[in-house]
């Protein structure tokens, strides 16, 4: 077959792109990064497993780099010991990000030593007081400038409330070709954070929107000419000493954010060096438009083990047991698995788990089952070149709650889900380079299982633009009486001190149906803006024309964001 041929044709040029890397003598200076993984999406960022143990910290900026070459700037909203929230404010929920290996680079004076904590204040007697500052046992000291007044005594938990967080306003409209697609949606939305509410150690964290949608499309939207407040976060917590701590109201565990959402309450405690017990215990919201709901209570026991330090070989997992209701019936068992490994030489482990058991009220299956499984490895050889490899599983759990979403009960939702099976690659190359190859395999009973690839080159810095970036990324396309492939260029341009970004992209595609000839089309076309108009404020927004088979359609967004 034609586009066999030419798979392997490119198969053959990665693996010469990745052996004549090691070869070339000139190399710029090797990046400090930090590498992860996505493990949820929110409103308006990711969820990563890494934390304060690798030196992010709520309110520190940098830049994200996806494994196929993209980058976001982000801020860190929430830090956890081994987990933080990050806010994008380039990403807009395009595509499906969870699972994906990435690396997180910090600005040089804001990297925490691997492996250390931070310092904790102690009392003239030298023992440690409360310095907790973001409610998220993050341990960072408050800023005190040098002409300021000394609080009496040496307890900073008495120290005044502090709060900082954003507010934002989004209208986004669409227009097309046909005249039956246009519609318009109108967000307001916060974020932020109080932290030693009326000097004591309780913090507030709070995410949501309020949006409202009209026009010609999606009339049977829930918000259709309707406002409707989406509550992600808001959330108490309240430090209990050394990784312990208590936290109530509407949240995602950051310790197993398998679990979602969950309107209750957690807490955890620290009863060894390497061991941290804790429970979360609640009600999940509507799984459709995340209203309080009563229809599913839920309990989840958790434990982790710690071992080793962040500098070499270390090991992190945490395991709990998932039992929920519904209807007053129990509907289900599950077992929750996140692990993470570093095994020196630059080789570190990921693997999240899900072993759903036979007990629910449901039987479209029956049997233990593995229904998700994420394993990935990530290997740094060489200042210049990371090897990676993953398995991949889903398969849609039975039980009430889940099966309450779909349109009518057959078994045939219930197939075997799928498997992916994918290796990669990524190399500093001379002249600001860094190329990324990825080729992966799909094993689906409803999807063809021929071989996906995609590769992305990077240049960053423009000639005297040292800041300014460029992604251009091939990949294949596979479907049904159909091949072809694609491809998106797309460009992080920083201006006037990097106070204005502008982050245009543009999408290819070449596409060979059944005994048709080929014919090379333009996707889409987009730009974005963020800028700084002053310390507090700022203004965003994107423009993005989509070519379609029978209709073009032209987005807009604009939006003012007040930050504090």
């Amino acid at each position: 077959m034609k586009t066999a041929a030419i798979e392997h044709k490119w198969l053959i040029l990665m693996v010469a792109a990745t052996l004549s890397t090691f070869v070339c003598q000139a190399f710029g200076d090797a990046e400090v990064t930090v590498r992860g993984r996505i493990t949820q999406e929110a409103q308006d960022g990711v969820y990563v497993d890494v934390g304060i143990d690798q030196g992010l910290r709520s309110g520190r900026t940098g830049s994200l780099h996806l494994d196929d070459g993209r980058t976001f700037a982000f801020e860190v909203l929430h830090a956890g010991e081994q987990s933080a929230v990050l806010r994008l404010p380039g990403y807009r929920g395009q595509e499906r990000l969870v699972g994906r290996t990435v690396e997180i680079v910090l600005p040089q004076e804001s990297l925490q030593p691997a492996g250390k904590r931070p310092e904790k204040p102690k009392d003239p007697n030298g023992a440690p007081v409360s310095s907790n500052t973001s409610g998220s046992s993050d341990g960072q000291k408050e800023f005190v400038p040098l002409l300021a007044p000394t609080p009496r005594g040496s307890d900073v938990s008495r120290l005044a409330s502090m709060s900082h967080g954003r507010i934002q306003v989004r209208q986004m409209f669409q227009m097309d070709s046909g005249g039956n697609l246009g519609y318009s949606v109108t967000r307001v939305g916060s974020s932020g954070s109080m932290d030693r509410i009326e000097g004591s150690p309780w913090s507030f964290n709070w995410s949501g929107d309020l949006r409202y949608r009209t026009g010609d499309a999606f009339v049977s939207h829930p918000d259709y000419q309707e406002p409707h407040l989406d509550i992600y976060r808001a959330m108490f917590q309240r430090p209990l000493g050394e990784e312990a701590f208590l936290r109530f109201g509407r949240f995602v565990p950051y310790e197993l954010p398998g679990i979602g959402y969950v309107d209750g309450l957690q807490g955890q405690v620290h009863p060894g060096e390497h061991t941290r017990l804790g429970v979360v215990g609640g009600l999940k919201p509507d799984r459709i438009n995340l209203d309080a709901s009563a229809d599913e209570p839920l309990v989840v026991p958790y434990a982790t083990f710690v071992a080793g330090p962040r500098d070499g070989r270390h090991y992190s997992g945490t395991v709990g047991m998932l039992n929920s209701y519904y209807d007053g019936q129990i509907d289900r068992l599950a077992m929750l698995l996140d692990q993470r490994a570093g095994l020196g030489h630059g080789l570190t482990l990921y693997s999240t788990a899900v072993v759903d058991f036979d007990i629910g009220a449901s039987e479209m299956r029956s049997g233990t089952r593995l229904t998700q499984l994420d394993v990935s490895a990530v290997s740094q050889l060489s200042s210049f070149l990371t090897l990676r490899a993953g398995v991949d599983h889903w398969e849609r759990p039975d039980h009430q709650a889940e099966n309450a979403l779909l349109p009518f009960q057959d078994e045939r939702f219930f197939d075997n889900g799928y498997w992916r099976y994918w290796v990669g690659s990524s190399q500093n190359i001379p002249w600001n380079l860094r190329l990324y190859e990825e080729v992966g395999f799909i094993n689906s009973d409803t999807v063809s299982g021929d071989v996906r690839w995609q590769v992305s080159l990077t240049r960053s810095g423009l000639g005297a633009w040292r800041e300014a970036s460029a992604t251009v990324t091939v990949y294949n396309l596979v479907a049904y009486g159909d091949d072809g492939y694609g491809c998106r260029v797309s460009g992080h341009l920083p201006l006037n001190k990097g106070t204005i970004i502008v982050q245009p992209a543009a999408g290819f595609r070449v596409l060979q149906a059944d005994s048709q000839s080929e014919d090379i089309s333009l996707s889409y076309l987009s730009v974005g803006l963020d800028g700084r108009i002053s310390h507090n404020w700022s203004l965003f927004g994107d423009a993005t024309y989509f070519s379609g088979d029978n209709a073009d359609s032209t987005l807009f967004e604009l939006g003012l964001r007040f930050a504090w």
